[in-house]
C-alpha cells in the first residue's frame, strides 16, 4: 500500500514518536523511509553568540545530519531502506515540496515540534501540512 513514507523530524518528543510509527509502517509495508529535517531559517533569526548567521545555520544543519543519521541507523537495524535530507526553508513548504518531488505516499509527523507549546492542539507546521498535502498525513 505504501512505497515511500516521509517522516519529518526536528528532534522533539512528538517527532520521535512519529519516527517510531513511520518505521513500524515502513517495516509492515516494505516501504522506503524518507527522513527529513528542515532548518527553519525564520526561527533562527539573529544569534549574537555566533559570528555570522550562516555559521549558525551550518551548525544547526550539522546537528540535524547527526539526528537523521541516527534514524537511518535504527531503520537499517530493522531492515528498512531509508534516505535522509537536511534542507533549509519554511518547514511546511519544504515538507510539501519534498513529498511531491519524491512520490511520497504517506507523511507521518509529530503533532507539535521542538518549538511547540504545551497544549492539546496541533502545531502550525503540522496543521499546514495536513491542510495542503496531496497525500495522507498521520499526526502523532
Amino acid at each position: 500500500m505504501y512505497e515511500n513514507i516521509l517522516v519529518p523530524t526536528d528532534g522533539s518528543d512528538d517527532a520521535e514518536r512519529g519516527i517510531e510509527h513511520a518505521m513500524d509502517l515502513a517495516e509492515d509495508h516494505g516501504a522506503h523511509l524518507h527522513v527529513l529535517f528542515v532548518v527553519d531559517e525564520t526561527v533562527y533569526g539573529t544569534t549574537p553568540a555566533f559570528s555570522s548567521y550562516e555559521a549558525f545555520l551550518e551548525e544547526i544543519a550539522d546537528e540535524a545530519e547527526d539526528l537523521v543519521e541516527d534514524v537511518v541507523e535504527a531503520a537499517t537495524e530493522r531492515g528498512i531502506e531509508s534516505t535522509t535530507s537536511v534542507l533549509r526553508g519554511l518547514p511546511h513548504e519544504v515538507i510539501l515540496e519534498y513529498a511531491d518531488d519524491h512520490d511520497i505516499d504517506l507523511v507521518v509527523m509529530g503533532k507539535r515540534g521542538a518549538a511547540g507549546v504545551e497544549a492539546p492542539h496541533m502545531g502550525s507546521v503540522t496543521d499546514r501540512v495536513i491542510r495542503a498535502a496531496a497525500v495522507p498525513v498521520v499526526p502523532i
